[in-house]
Protein backbone atom coordinates (compact mmCIF):
# COMPACT_ATOMS: atom_id res chain seq x y z
CA UNK A 1 0.00 0.00 0.00
CA UNK A 2 1.37 3.41 -0.92
CA UNK A 3 1.89 6.32 1.46
CA UNK A 4 -0.94 8.15 -0.28
CA UNK A 5 -3.33 5.26 0.41
CA UNK A 6 -2.34 5.23 4.10
CA UNK A 7 -3.01 8.98 4.31
CA UNK A 8 -6.43 8.56 2.69
CA UNK A 9 -7.22 5.81 5.21
CA UNK A 10 -6.28 8.13 8.10
CA UNK A 11 -8.45 10.92 6.68
CA UNK A 12 -11.41 8.54 6.47
CA UNK A 13 -11.00 7.11 9.98
CA UNK A 14 -10.50 10.35 11.92
CA UNK A 15 -12.46 13.57 12.14
CA UNK A 16 -9.50 15.21 13.93
CA UNK A 17 -7.25 15.48 10.86
CA UNK A 18 -7.44 18.81 9.03
CA UNK A 19 -4.40 18.61 6.76
CA UNK A 20 -1.44 16.38 6.02
CA UNK A 21 1.94 16.97 4.42
CA UNK A 22 4.20 14.03 3.67
CA UNK A 23 7.29 13.13 1.74
CA UNK A 24 8.65 9.66 1.09
CA UNK A 25 12.23 8.70 0.36
CA UNK A 26 14.20 5.57 -0.32
CA UNK A 27 16.13 3.93 2.50
CA UNK A 28 19.92 4.20 2.33
CA UNK A 29 20.43 0.51 3.09
CA UNK A 30 17.66 -0.86 0.88
CA UNK A 31 16.85 1.16 -2.23
CA UNK A 32 13.66 -0.86 -2.79
CA UNK A 33 12.20 0.21 0.56
CA UNK A 34 10.56 3.59 1.21
CA UNK A 35 9.91 5.46 4.41
CA UNK A 36 7.84 8.60 4.92
CA UNK A 37 7.92 11.77 6.98
CA UNK A 38 4.44 13.01 7.80
CA UNK A 39 3.17 16.21 9.37
CA UNK A 40 -0.45 15.89 10.45
CA UNK A 41 -2.47 19.00 11.28
CA UNK A 42 -5.30 18.24 13.70
CA UNK A 43 -8.05 20.19 15.42
CA UNK A 44 -7.28 18.50 18.78
CA UNK A 45 -4.67 16.20 20.30
CA UNK A 46 -4.29 12.88 18.54
CA UNK A 47 -2.58 10.17 20.60
CA UNK A 48 0.10 7.87 19.16
CA UNK A 49 -2.20 4.82 19.17
CA UNK A 50 -4.89 6.69 17.25
CA UNK A 51 -2.42 7.82 14.57
CA UNK A 52 -0.98 4.32 14.26
CA UNK A 53 -4.47 2.75 14.03
CA UNK A 54 -5.65 5.34 11.53
CA UNK A 55 -2.70 4.56 9.27
CA UNK A 56 -3.50 0.83 9.35
CA UNK A 57 -1.38 -0.28 12.33
CA UNK A 58 1.87 0.37 10.49
CA UNK A 59 5.15 0.99 12.23
CA UNK A 60 5.23 4.57 13.50
CA UNK A 61 8.81 5.01 14.71
CA UNK A 62 8.87 8.65 15.77
CA UNK A 63 5.81 10.47 17.06
CA UNK A 64 6.09 14.05 18.34
CA UNK A 65 3.17 16.35 19.07
CA UNK A 66 3.99 19.89 17.92
CA UNK A 67 2.01 22.80 19.29
CA UNK A 68 3.76 25.79 17.68
CA UNK A 69 4.54 26.39 13.99
CA UNK A 70 8.11 27.39 14.87
CA UNK A 71 8.76 23.78 15.89
CA UNK A 72 7.68 22.56 12.46
CA UNK A 73 10.26 24.85 10.86
CA UNK A 74 12.97 23.61 13.23
CA UNK A 75 12.11 19.99 12.47
CA UNK A 76 12.02 20.22 8.68
CA UNK A 77 15.11 22.43 8.41
CA UNK A 78 17.40 20.65 10.90
CA UNK A 79 19.68 19.23 8.19
CA UNK A 80 19.80 22.21 5.83
CA UNK A 81 23.39 23.35 5.27
CA UNK A 82 24.92 20.38 7.11
CA UNK A 83 25.95 18.25 4.10
CA UNK A 84 23.35 15.64 5.03
CA UNK A 85 22.32 13.00 2.52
Amino acid sequence: MTVRNKIIKLLKTSNKVENIFYVSERDKGDYNNLHAYTLIGTNTDMPYKEVKYGLGNISVVDYQPIYYSEYVYEYVSKHIGKNAD
